[in-house]
């Protein structure tokens, strides 16, 4: 009897530490840093295209055409380059905050997780949510072989689908610090609102 506990126990061991999630949770933890090209869309239409960079503690920055969002894990600063204006907040009161580590980590303990096999190359990771205080109904995390979030794909409450794609993503390259600060270079206007 107990042997058969033990070898129950067992399997159900190496199912949790075979499972996608602790792969992606595994190779999360190998990567100081990335960087990417991404496109966001809204329901079918491109809204918004840039570039990607990710450093360890939560600190991330998206290039845009106009606009630069850094952040140090703390706080955002919103670069307007065009109206040389910057918002500075903090980052659990900005809506356009945005966590790589929630969806690997937190995500996945407050949802129900299906994992399905797409090709050789390819996962799909579905979350569905079960509280209604995260901001999706449900998340595909689309990984490739890698275990590297390739895309994600999320619908809200009211039903409207919004999507991040990755694409040339470079891991652990040589990313100056400085990326992930704001560097007052020229005359901006500065809001904080922290």
């Amino acid at each position: 009897m107990i042997n058969t506990i033990l070898v129950f126990l067992f399997l159900i061991f190496q199912s949790e530490s075979d499972s996608l999630i602790s792969k992606m949770q595994n190779k999360f933890e190998s990567i100081n840093n990335l960087q990417a090209d991404f496109v966001q869309s809204s329901n079918g239409q491109n809204i918004m295209q840039g570039n990607f960079y990710f450093s360890k503690d939560e600190n991330y920055r998206i290039e845009l055409k106009n606009n630069t969002i850094i952040s140090d894990g703390k706080s955002i600063w919103n670069i307007d380059n065009k109206r040389s204006k910057v918002i500075i907040s903090n980052i659990d009161e900005d809506p356009l905050a945005f966590s790589l580590k929630e969806y690997i980590y937190d995500y996945p303990e407050k949802c129900k997780v299906t994992e399905e096999k797409m090709d050789k190359n390819n996962s799909l990771l579905i979350l569905d949510a079960n509280q209604a205080n995260l901001n999706f109904k449900t998340a595909k995390l689309f990984v490739n072989n890698e275990f590297i979030i390739t895309k994600i794909l999320f619908e809200d409450f009211t039903s409207n689908q919004f999507e991040f794609k990755f694409t040339n993503i470079n891991l652990n390259t040589n990313l100056s610090p400085k990326l992930f600060t704001f560097q007052n270079d020229k005359e901006y206007k500065i809001i904080d609102l922290r």
